[in-house]
């Protein structure tokens, strides 16, 4: 569970949100959402106010970013609205036939399918929950082979790729070798999602970002400091919800 803390850092109040986990270090993330601190049950609230005192400069600097990134587009779920789509655009075509909601893609439209009779809140879960499926559902498709490439060139293997939703990362690989990517990056140009596929194969070698680790990435991909930077200036534009 987590609990809301606030701590002065630099002068500044920094409101963030503390979790207990099994985690043998203490941990932090910083998002559109604010800073999250993640810490083993044992370490006492002083210790975790001294470790994020040490990294004042990095996490208001990081703050700071996120703060003039755009906000995210909010979709108003209509007809004739686009649709961030492997670095180009997707139409939304919503029509009110029958009472099953189905979506597909139509050349560049994206035609969803739904009850007439649906309103409000009902309406927007129904109309956002399909798209998911088809971003999930294209996701697989995409992704999955990529990665499983990338794992070979490594002599690696991959136990499984899931797509799912994912609010903080963009992929993660676990130690059982299950690596799991955001649907959202479906909305990415094709040359981010391969480096993000590549990223994450290249944690089935090395579970931590050393720079062994890096030597690894650069092997998959020569110039994944270019793209790693485009991740971090550009995403939203390309974040569908």
């Amino acid at each position: 569970m987590s609990q809301a803390r606030t701590i002065i850092l630099a002068g500044q109040e920094i409101a963030f949100t503390l979790k207990r986990s099994r985690r043998r270090t203490i941990g932090f993330s910083i998002s559109r959402d604010g800073l999250s601190v993640t810490a083993p049950m044992r370490v006492s609230e002083r210790e975790i106010g001294r470790a994020l005192e040490s990294k004042a400069g990095w996490i208001l600097t990081k703050l700071a970013d996120w703060s003039n990134r755009p906000a995210p587009r909010e979709l108003a779920l209509e007809s004739g609205e686009s649709l961030p789509w492997l670095g180009g655009e997707l139409t939304l075509d919503i029509r009110g036939e029958g009472v099953r909601t189905t979506v597909r893609r139509e050349e560049e439209r994206l035609v969803i399918k739904a009850d007439p009779t649906l309103t409000g809140e009902l309406r927007e879960r129904t109309l956002k929950s399909a798209l998911q499926r088809f971003y999930k559902r294209e996701g697989e498709a995409l992704m999955a082979p990529k990665v499983e490439a990338y794992a070979d060139r490594l002599s690696r293997p991959v136990r499984k790729v899931i797509i799912r939703d994912q609010k903080r990362r963009w992929g993660s690989c676990a130690s059982d070798a299950t690596i799991r990517l955001n649907w959202r990056l479906m909305g990415f140009p094709e040359d981010l999602i391969d480096y993000v596929c590549a990223h994450e194969a290249a944690h089935l070698v090395q579970p931590n970002h050393s720079p062994a680790y890096w030597r690894v990435v650069e092997s998959l991909m020569p110039d994944w400091q270019d793209r790693r930077h485009r991740m971090r200036a550009e995403a939203d534009r390309w974040v569908v919800f």
